[in-house]
């Protein structure tokens, strides 16, 4: 095994995996649960992987079975997919995992674009994790005009990325 492509190709995708776990679970502590399990038995079955084959598929499949066994163990929740639900899901969380990268290649490219106010917000927001309440206190805004405006930066945002996406597919 070249054990530097494999470290390179597991950090690349790493993002792509966690979201795959979150998009699976509903609970972070979990996901991230499963994501270290899950980078664990892709470094313990390495030598499996062959390099010149593509990395992501083979890594959600792991990432799949540890999944599965994550919600075996979990049978005792009430809240718990059947195995044919993870099954019929794991499809479509996979394709939207693999675009991963993309759409945050996107919205890089449509951050760019926002003016210093609606970047200055979500960084207030989403970086340092401040309430509406206390960006509104701190801007001399209303808290409803808050909240109008992180709806509007997030509608702004995903037309751009879908418009990113068509672009440059």
């Amino acid at each position: 095994m070249d054990e530097t492509r494999f470290i390179e190709a597991l950090t690349r995708h790493q993002p792509a995996l966690e979201a795959y776990c979150h998009a699976n679970l509903a609970k972070r502590e979990d996901a991230r649960e499963v994501l270290q399990a899950t980078c664990v038995k892709l470094w313990q079955k390495s030598a499996d992987w062959d390099p010149d084959t593509e990395f992501l598929p083979w890594a959600f499949t792991v990432a799949r079975f540890t999944l599965l066994s994550h919600y075996r163990d979990q049978k005792r929740d009430r809240l718990v997919f059947d195995e044919d639900v993870i099954q019929a899901m794991a499809g479509e969380t996979e394709k939207a995992a693999s675009a991963f990268d993309e759409r945050r290649e996107a919205l890089a490219k449509c951050l760019v674009k926002l003016d210093q106010w609606p970047k200055s917000l979500l960084h207030d927001y989403y970086t340092t994790s401040q309430s509406l309440r206390e960006i509104a206190k701190a801007t001399g805004r209303s808290l409803s005009s808050v909240k109008m405006t992180l709806l509007r930066i997030r509608q702004q945002l995903s037309a751009c990325i879908e418009r990113e996406m068509r672009t440059n597919p």
